[in-house]
């Protein structure tokens, strides 16, 4: 672990507008200096508008960025000492690894021995330093996107700003790639803003994590927090897999909640502390699969309508008697043999993972 510290970021009511469109509303966040934050959200939900406010190719509508405590809006890019790693690397194919990677330094006209110094060990820290003098055509694509960190680090900006940057690399790659990062933040010290649309990317890898819809952050917290207390129905469904129910009625009595469903279940929940319009969400791996009716909160009787075995876990999509599908997730023992759709089961769940959370999922 490095013993720098990365820079503090925050935004002060920053926003940004084209014409009647809010890209980004008004947002005040603030990120601690060294810690790794991710921006999730789907497509048009503004995180990629606030990264390039934060870097200076968007100027904003309003607002004030502060880095380290200094306003840089209206500053240009090259003045806010911002390391950029970009989706598609941006790397120049006619410079080899080294001319790459120092390119930067001389961009800021440093001496000569300087860079070499500065490209030699940055090279050995991302395990690069016998590809040196290879063009970017001769690497694979996780030494690409190695290539693109040292180049965005090399020059010791105390703010990295990432923008898909993995989105290209297959499944497994992208995985060893996410650990990799990590690594190389935790040994840079450097804060970093990560901006994806893979929500498994960011919870892999970010100490929080914000997630943004129609121009706002919804909901920000740890990974765990905002699967296990999402505030309302679009940060349920975004992060991870949700069995979502429309609230009818809903009751307080005798130390718990009642609810009825619009699609006629009754469900029992252990807490009602959300205000306003509500649903309920139950997470697929709360819920126990069994072929007989067991003591719970929560239990229905219902048919399997098709069974999945994926990378170690078994998914079940599962109809009640009312006709509603439930999904429920499990990990796979060894040996286990997959339940036969059509075959009747039962499941059921705890009052306390019958989650109420409130019943948005657009601006209000």
């Amino acid at each position: 672990m490095s013993d720098r510290q990365g820079a503090s970021l925050q935004y002060v009511d920053i926003a940004k507008s084209y014409g009647r469109v809010q890209a980004l509303r008004s947002t005040t966040l603030d990120i601690a200096p060294g810690e790794f934050f991710a921006i999730i959200g789907p497509s048009g939900s503004g995180k990629t508008t606030l990264l390039g406010v934060t870097a200076g190719y968007i100027p904003p509508s309003g607002g004030r960025i502060l880095i380290n405590g200094a306003d840089v809006v209206g500053m240009p890019p090259f003045r806010r000492e911002i390391g950029m790693v970009f989706q598609n690397y941006a790397l120049f194919p006619h410079m080899s690894v080294a001319e790459n990677v120092g390119f930067p330094l001389r961009m800021r006209k440093l001496p000569k021995s300087d860079i070499e110094a500065r490209v030699r060990k940055i090279l050995a820290m991302v395990q690069l330093d016998a590809m040196a003098e290879r063009r970017p055509s001769q690497l694979s694509g996780g030494q690409q996107q190695r290539v693109a960190l040292a180049r965005a680090a090399v020059y010791d900006p105390l703010l990295l700003l990432m923008d898909e940057p993995l989105s290209a690399l297959d499944k497994n790659l992208r995985e060893a790639m996410q650990d990799e990062i990590k690594q190389f933040q935790a040994s840079f010290g450097a804060t970093v803003l990560y901006v994806t649309h893979d929500q498994n990317e960011a919870a892999a890898m970010a100490h929080r994590i914000a997630i943004m819809n129609h121009g706002r952050i919804e909901q920000i917290g740890t990974p765990k927090d905002l699967y296990e207390h999402p505030t309302n129905r679009f940060v349920a469904s975004f992060l991870g897999e949700a069995n979502l129910f429309d609230v009818a009625n809903i009751e307080a009595r005798g130390g718990e909640v009642r609810i009825q469903t619009s699609d006629g279940l009754s469900l029992i929940a252990a807490s009602s502390a959300t205000d306003g319009k509500v649903c309920a969400c139950v997470r697929p791996e709360a819920i126990e699969l069994t072929s007989t009716a067991v003591d719970a909160a929560n239990g229905f009787a219902a048919q399997v309508v098709d069974a999945t075995y994926t990378a170690g876990s078994l998914r079940y999509r599962i109809r009640l008697d009312s006709g509603r599908i439930i999904t429920q997730r499990m990990p796979s023992a060894r040996g286990a043999e997959l339940i036969a759709p059509g075959e009747a089961v039962h499941i059921s769940w705890r009052a306390e993972d019958t989650l109420l959370v409130q019943d948005v999922e657009g601006p209000s």
